[in-house]
């Protein structure tokens, strides 16, 4: 009888095998998608996001209203995760918002960030890079891709699903019950939830994510991202050898849009934080301690700006952010498998 770990050593040969890297000319392709008005601070895309939105606030729940209705103007099937829990100022409202792309597929490729911002009594606290950002990539990537994750070039039986966590800062002080109220509760929830899949038998819901990737801390100029965790050292390898690629074809920005100064690596695979992650929480903790693999994708050094009242648009380096999305776009085709250019169309 095989044991768990030797298993779970099989699953992720599976998954290393089938990671099949898209050519030069789909990267091109995929990375024409980019459209730096929708991504800029100003722009139609991240502008509803930047503004102050804690939990249980009215913009809370109109910054959740906007993320909703943009899955469902792309047609992807959207869940609401609402629940009560308490705080250190009494009972508050949360809403953690999932949507799946094809939910007939039986796995999951889960990409994730909080939407939520932290309360501040003594500045009014934006949260650019905590986590408007990684929302905006997060939903640049859905309607990047849409029109070709619903053309059926992926014979990959599995799709993206995009979680946005509410209630990820604490009220007070960060604690086991004052964070990520959302994701612990989600977690939670999906390890009690029965699966019935006729092509693949699960557990349950959480048996689903073959990975779950948290996008944190994005936007400013510079940072880096260490390989926190050694099952999906893999991926970590994956994003850097996309990142040598795009670089090799002049596709990614090289200049600072903020400072000026050359754009460095986003990946420090000689990090203290390498195999590590334990050092940091975030909304995947609750997910990780359940078994499901994790590639954390927050940088470290945490920006300048982490918490503090510059947390706003100005910390923005427009050229990091059209570099995020082209990785996590072309990331994000190549794990699912999609080719843009199936007949090698130029």
């Amino acid at each position: 009888m095989k044991s768990a770990i030797f298993l779970l050593f099989l699953s992720l040969l599976d998954l290393i095998h089938c990671y099949k890297s898209l050519t030069n000319e789909s990267l091109r392709h995929l990375s024409k998608l980019n459209d730096p008005e929708r991504l800029s601070v100003n722009g139609s895309l991240m502008a509803p996001l930047l503004v102050e939105r804690v939990s249980g606030t009215l913009a809370n729940k109109q910054v959740r209203q906007y993320i909703v209705d943009h899955f469902r103007n792309l047609g992807w099937h959207v869940e609401m995760d609402e629940f009560e829990d308490m705080t250190p100022f009494g009972t508050k409202s949360f809403a953690n918002v999932v949507v799946t792309q094809n939910i007939d597929k039986p796995s999951r490729f889960v990409l994730a960030a909080h939407y939520d911002s932290m309360y501040s009594p003594d500045f009014e606290f934006i949260g650019a890079t905590d986590s408007a950002v990684p929302c905006g990539i997060l939903m640049n990537v859905a309607e990047t891709l849409n029109d070709l994750l619903r053309s059926g070039y992926s014979s990959a039986e599995k799709t993206v699903q995009m979680i946005f966590f509410d209630g990820e800062e604490a009220f007070e002080k960060w604690s086991p019950t004052d964070s990520i109220y959302g994701a612990r509760h989600l977690a939670n929830h999906w390890e009690s939830t029965l699966v019935s899949h006729p092509k693949k038998t699960f557990k349950n819901k959480l048996d689903q994510i073959e990975v779950m990737v948290l996008l944190d801390l994005l936007g400013a100029t510079n940072s880096q991202f260490p390989n926190f965790y050694r099952s999906t050292s893999w991926l970590f390898d994956k994003l850097m050898n996309l990142e040598h690629r795009l670089n090799n074809q002049s596709i990614l920005k090289t200049i600072s849009a903020k400072t000026g100064e050359a754009l460095i690596s986003l990946f420090n695979p000689n990090s203290f934080l390498t195999y590590r992650g334990e050092a940091i929480g975030d909304d995947h903790v609750p997910f990780l301690m359940r078994g499901v693999n994790i590639l954390h994708m927050i940088p470290y050094p945490f920006p300048t700006v982490w918490h503090n009242r510059l947390d706003n648009a100005d910390c923005i380096d427009q050229a990091v952010v059209e570099n995020l999305a082209v990785i996590f776009r072309t990331f994000t085709a190549e794990y699912l498998e999609l080719n843009p250019l199936p007949h090698n169309e130029l």
